[in-house]
Parts: structure tokens; C-alpha cells; sequence
């Protein structure tokens, strides 16, 4: 498997349509302050969760959202409505 990882990265590196072919795309998880519960339910994510990830990027509300994306790796990418986009903060430790 590590093998066809390997051979899958080289050829959408070295070829651009392989990539747009075979690599994920980020899902809109979250437009206009409003979740998208069909990417929720594709991605097992629950509304607690959600709202965790986003307390992690220091919102409080998903009202202060315009657009988060569930990235292929897994994390949130979020675009505040006040137009910033959002860093993670570190977890207190």
C-alpha cells in the first residue's frame, strides 16, 4: 500500500490532471454561517465536534463563519465572516 502511495504522489506531482483525477478535493463543510449536513454525514462528524474544531480557531459561534472546508488531510480551514481567515490556536497544556 505504502508502494501505491508513493507511485499515486509522484504521478500527480509530475502529471497536474492525474491530481485532479485521483487526489480529494476540500468539502464545504460550512457557508454563510450555516452547516452543510450532507458533508457532516459523509464525514461522521457531529455538530459537537464541529463546534469544538471551530473553538479551536477561537469562534464561538458558526454564525462568525462565511466558509469552512474539510481539508483531505483531515483539519478545518475556515474563512471568518469578518474576512480574516482563522489560525488554530494551541491547545493549553
Amino acid at each position: 500500500m505504502l508502494v501505491w502511495s508513493v507511485i499515486v504522489d509522484a504521478l500527480a506531482y509530475r502529471f497536474p490532471f492525474v491530481a485532479r483525477l485521483l487526489k480529494a478535493k476540500p468539502k464545504l463543510l460550512i457557508k454563510n454561517g450555516r452547516l452543510n449536513r450532507k458533508v457532516m454525514l459523509r464525514e461522521f462528524m457531529t455538530r459537537a465536534e464541529v463546534e469544538s474544531q471551530l473553538r479551536l480557531h477561537g469562534i464561538e459561534e458558526v454564525g462568525q463563519v462565511e466558509r469552512a472546508y474539510v481539508e483531505p488531510n483531515g483539519m478545518i480551514s475556515i474563512v471568518r465572516r469578518d474576512g480574516g481567515e482563522s489560525e488554530p490556536t494551541d491547545p493549553p497544556f
